[in-house]
């Protein structure tokens, strides 16, 4: 999730991890902006959360959500 304009993405990324019970943290990608990494199989809830604009996620334009799934084999 790239950052946006009055979405604060600690507060956001603490909302996942205590809806998901996981892991959740705010990194710089490979272009230098900001992003959620939630840990997990959790990518379509998180999807639906962020559609329905819960709690500090309102206003998210729908075109602003991307969601990349990185599943690493055993032993990596």
């Amino acid at each position: 999730m790239v950052s946006l304009p009055g979405i604060d993405l600690k507060k956001a990324s603490k909302q996942f991890s205590s809806k998901f019970a996981t892991g959740s943290s705010v990194t710089k990608n490979t272009q230098g902006l900001e992003e959620i990494i939630v840990q997990g199989d959790v990518s379509g809830e998180v999807l639906e959360m962020i559609e329905g604009g819960v709690g500090v996620l309102k206003g998210i334009p729908a075109d602003n959500i991307e969601v990349i799934e990185e599943k690493k084999k055993k032993g990596d």
